[in-house]
């Protein structure tokens, strides 16, 4: 057999191999309403290569002269969303806990994450503790106080801040607060006592309120009867905030991610702006260097725009998220055209839109469907092309665990949130404690654990590790003002391929992105005139398809869905 037969048939197993590593479902799903049952939930086994070489693990294609790891101590991280619940079980009692994450604090490290956002930690009646009983303490199901010290501690040592759930728009109805409010209505027929003013009671039902027993007074409960509504105006509330930030500081949170923005005051913009000035600022006095981001989730940049009036450091661009966002139904589209110069006009409006303050980009977090699903998890190649232009955006990042290995959730919430694949169900670390109300098994996930796509050059695992090295590498990503440069003289590209220069610092990189998902893409790019001297880094989602090819005149050759950096 000559070394031209023996080549075509190596690169026939790996193109039948990538082939089988995705499910055998063709549905497009949205950030809506599918569930996860039925057929189209069909468990795959992905390439194994445990014996692969560990450097070539840890990289792709990657030049020996690649920039190093430039992590700037600032807000433009690289963000990892955790459920501990579903995360990692550290003491075997089938339920994930703070333990677990530092035990786990290499593997996000490894991964390129530089920041940690822990959904909600506090004691809570729920499995997803959003509605909270105690502030100040940790839900024993999760651990201790002591063990909430240790991660943070552990976590800063390893370069990665913490930002904690804050949720203040309500309590759970099992507060102390609460019950003693009820009691004094109770017993006197009138809010009375300490925290008559916590919560907003009135004698006069309407939509969103819940009655106190029969007292004929009602409470605020704008998500459901277990979540009344703090009274966002008494300033014993706010002092009783305060306090909560700076206990959380002084014990070594980074931040907050502020839960349910919108709600504070319902149908109120400019009051919700207001309250969010008043936070934002009292943060900063606790903590100048702190961040703070908020889940304003509406339907329109310009909406989300006013909350930036606020002064609060970032809020989440729901508008590019799920999919029915911008990048999944944008560029991403399977009917669009023209995807290089829609990702360029998608990056310049949003950087025209967000002038002030920074966005914080993400695909799905765990209130929607999983990004495998609506970026269709049939093809791990659109799976990884996601991830690359998220990885691309100016920006803080936050990226919802398991997504890097494309889990996969939709419909109830709970769906979203079952337990990390480390190394099969069985495995040590496995969170065997389903959320309420989802049952899991074999077929609830896609794709291959953790341990198997880390041997898997061409899994999705390491695709998100690479793009995030490549934030790392280059913090002009993240922070650099964007010019788009299809069509400009120094540049000679396709409308499939988006040409921009991110500019940071006194520093300036090239982002090219073939957007193109089957055919290759041909760019001439001035070197003179543009700057830069090579080549520094590149991403391949469909490796099977060849690398970038350069002539050394200026004129690239990309394959489909790839990236190429020049510096």
């Amino acid at each position: 057999m000559n070394k031209r037969i023996a080549f075509r048939l190596i690169s026939i197993i790996i193109a039948m191999c990538l082939a089988i590593s995705g499910c055998s479902a063709e549905t497009i799903e949205t950030g809506k309403d599918n569930d996860m049952t039925g057929e189209n939930n069909v468990a795959v086994t992905g390439v194994d290569n445990a014996d692969a070489d560990k450097e070539k693990q840890n990289r792709q294609d990657r030049d020996d002269d690649a920039p190093t790891i430039n992590i700037i101590d600032d807000s433009y991280r690289n963000y990892y969303e955790i459920f501990v619940y579903s995360f990692y079980d550290s003491d075997g009692d089938g339920y994930g806990d703070l333990n677990g994450v530092a035990q786990k604090l290499d593997y996000i490290a490894e991964m390129g994450y530089t920041g940690i956002w822990l959904m909600p930690v506090h004691p809570s009646p729920t499995y997803h503790k959003y509605d909270i009983t105690d502030y100040y303490d940790i839900d024993k199901t999760y651990g201790s106080l002591d063990d909430m010290k240790n991660l943070i501690k552990e976590a800063h040592d390893r370069n990665i801040d913490i930002i904690l759930d804050l949720v203040v728009n309500h309590t759970s109805s099992m507060h102390p607060w609460f019950i003693d409010a009820c009691q004094q209505i109770e017993r006197n027929g009138y809010p009375e006592g300490v925290y008559k003013d916590y919560y907003n009671f009135k004698q006069e039902f309407e939509n969103g309120y819940t009655n106190v027993s029969d007292t004929g007074w009602y409470y605020e409960s704008r998500f459901w009867s277990g979540m009344p509504d703090l009274n966002l105006d008494c300033p014993a509330v706010r002092d009783e905030i305060r306090n909560i930030m700076k206990y959380w500081f002084d014990l070594g949170a980074d931040g907050f991610r502020l839960d349910a923005v919108t709600s504070y005051y319902t149908g109120n913009i400019d009051k919700n702006v207001e309250f969010l000035n008043w936070l934002g600022t009292t943060a900063h006095d606790l903590k100048e260097d702190c961040f703070l981001v908020g889940e304003a989730w509406e339907g329109a940049d310009s909406v989300i725009r006013r909350y930036y009036d606020s002064g609060l450091d970032s809020f989440f661009i729901f508008t590019a998220a799920t999919g029915e966002g911008s990048i999944v139904s944008g560029p991403m589209s399977f009917s669009a055209q023209n995807c290089g110069i829609k990702l360029n006009d998608l990056i310049l409006k949003l950087q025209n839109i967000y002038d002030v303050g920074l966005p914080s980009m993400f695909l799905g977090n765990h209130d929607t469907a999983r990004a495998a699903n609506f970026l269709r998890r049939s093809m791990p190649e659109r799976v990884k092309m996601g991830a690359g232009i998220l990885s691309m955006m100016p920006g803080a990042l936050f990226t919802y665990y398991g997504e890097e290995i494309g889990m996969i959730g939709t419909g109830e919430d709970p769906n979203k949130r079952i337990a990390m694949l480390w190394d099969g169900m069985n495995s040590e670390g496995y969170c065997t404690k389903t959320p309420d109300g989802v049952s899991v098994n074999a077929d609830s996930y896609c794709f291959e654990s953790v341990h198997k796509q880390q041997s898997d050059d061409a899994s999705i695992l390491n695709y998100y590790k690479n793009a995030m090295r490549l934030r790392n590498e280059n913090p002009e990503i993240a922070r650099g003002a964007v010019t788009a440069l299809n069509g400009t003289d120094p540049v000679v590209a396709g409308d499939q391929v988006s040409v921009t220069k991110r500019s940071w610092n006194g520093s300036d990189i090239i982002v090219v992105i073939n957007l193109n998902s089957q055919d290759e893409e041909s760019v001439v790019l001035d070197k003179k005139n543009l700057g830069f001297e090579k080549k520094t880094g590149e991403l391949y989602a469909r490796p099977e398809a060849g690398r970038i090819i350069e002539d050394g005149t200026g004129r690239f050759v990309l394959p489909p869905y790839s990236v190429m950096i020049l510096r």
